[in-house]
Parts: structure tokens; C-alpha cells; sequence
């Protein structure tokens, strides 16, 4: 009898699984209608987010042609930074330069008259420096060592010390800038060149297509002076 019981339980449990089964796979399909309004939606979603994501694009875009236009500005700007600072470099000597110009070379001669040598003298080198200036001189060196408006000329003795730096003869003073006028300063009646051959001293000057003068190397420190702010 129980397991007459059991049989009949299986069966039902068996009959009742076959009819739920049946249920689920006979279901209707949903209408064309309701189909078509499903894909239309989807459809209407997917270029809602179309647009979100081209509108987002486009703000990148944007945002990108603002970089690059700011990385523009900011690198022209960079560049007239760079120039100006190198402008001021070369107004306080600190850049080598070239350019056309004059060489002045000033070699001790004996007195006229006098058995004496005729030494240049510190005043000479400067005061020769100075008509260069004065005549449209950009840059000056002497023996090599270029010299700022602020440089120092003393007499130690019988040798002449530039910035604290002692020099021997010959002297050659370079100097860029034009020619012709500094020359013709330097060569005016009882100008400089005729001053110094007058005590003895030898003295040649020649134009130079180009010359080429070192940077400053010596110091640029103020001890007293402060700015005024």
C-alpha cells in the first residue's frame, strides 16, 4: 500500500512539472505591435545617448583647441621672455657677441726727444675705451677680456690692471659697432691716436669685417647699492 502511495506520488509530481513546462514554452509571443514599440524605444535610448556622447566630444574638442591655443600663447610668450632676457644679457655684457667693428692695438714706444720708454698708461686705456663708447661702440675687450662701462682701470707700477686682472702690452682693444665713426673719432686732429703718438706711443687701427669678444667674467655684485622700491 505504501508504495502504491509512493507510484502515485511520482506520477502527479511528474504530470504537474510536464504541465508547467508546456505552459512556459507554449506562450504567445508578444505582438508586432508591442515589438516595434519596444525596438522604437530602444532605438530613441540609444540616439539619446548618441547625442550625450557627441555633445560630450565636442566640449573635449573644444577644451583640447583651448589647450593648444593657450600652449601657443604661453610658448610665444616663453619665446619674447627668452629674447628680452637675452637682450638684457648682452646690455650688461654677459653674452658673447660678434659683429663688425675696430682693433686698436697700443704698443710702449720711446719718448720723443727723450730717452725714456713711453708706457701706456691706465688713463690711456680707459680714456681709449671711453672715445669708443662715446663714438657708438656696442661691446669692448681688451686683450681679450671684455669690459663693461662700470670696468675699472688702475696703474699698478708700471702695468696696467683692468677689473683687478693685471694686463701686459701689446694692448688690443676690439670693439663692436661702426666702423667708420669710431675711427674717425679716434683719427680726428688732435684726437686720441694723435695724442697718444705724440708721447711716444705706437698705435694701429684697423677696421674689422667681424669680431668676436667674449662674455664678462668678472663681477656684478653690488655692496651698497639697493633697489630703490
Amino acid at each position: 500500500m505504501a508504495a502504491l502511495l509512493a507510484g502515485t506520488a511520482v506520477l502527479v509530481g511528474f504530470a504537474l512539472a510536464v504541465h508547467a513546462r508546456s505552459a512556459v514554452q507554449v506562450r504567445p509571443p508578444a505582438p508586432p505591435v508591442q515589438r516595434a514599440e519596444e525596438l522604437a524605444a530602444l532605438v530613441a535610448q540609444a540616439e539619446a545617448n548618441r547625442a550625450v556622447l557627441e555633445a560630450e566630444l565636442g566640449r573635449l574638442r573644444a577644451r583640447l583647441a583651448e589647450y593648444e591655443r593657450l600652449t601657443e600663447q604661453g610658448r610665444a610668450l616663453t619665446q619674447a621672455l627668452v629674447e628680452e632676457i637675452r637682450l638684457y644679457r648682452m646690455v650688461l655684457g654677459l653674452e658673447p657677441v660678434r659683429g663688425p667693428g675696430l682693433e686698436v692695438v697700443l704698443v710702449p714706444g720711446v719718448a720723443p726727444r727723450l730717452p725714456l720708454s713711453a708706457d701706456v698708461q691706465a688713463l690711456d686705456l680707459a680714456g681709449l675705451v671711453n672715445e669708443l663708447w662715446a663714438s657708438g661702440a656696442e661691446a669692448v675687450a681688451v686683450n681679450g677680456r671684455r669690459v663693461l662701462s662700470r670696468s675699472a682701470f688702475r696703474q699698478s707700477g708700471r702695468r696696467v690692471v683692468v677689473d683687478g686682472v693685471p694686463l701686459r702690452p701689446p694692448y688690443v682693444v676690439v670693439a663692436v659697432g661702426p666702423a667708420d665713426a669710431m675711427e674717425a673719432a679716434l683719427r680726428a686732429r688732435g684726437g686720441f691716436v694723435e695724442g697718444l703718438r705724440a708721447v711716444g706711443v705706437e698705435v694701429r687701427v684697423r677696421r674689422r669685417e667681424e669680431v668676436r669678444l667674449p662674455a664678462y667674467a668678472g663681477p656684478l655684485g653690488y655692496r651698497w647699492a639697493r633697489p630703490d622700491r
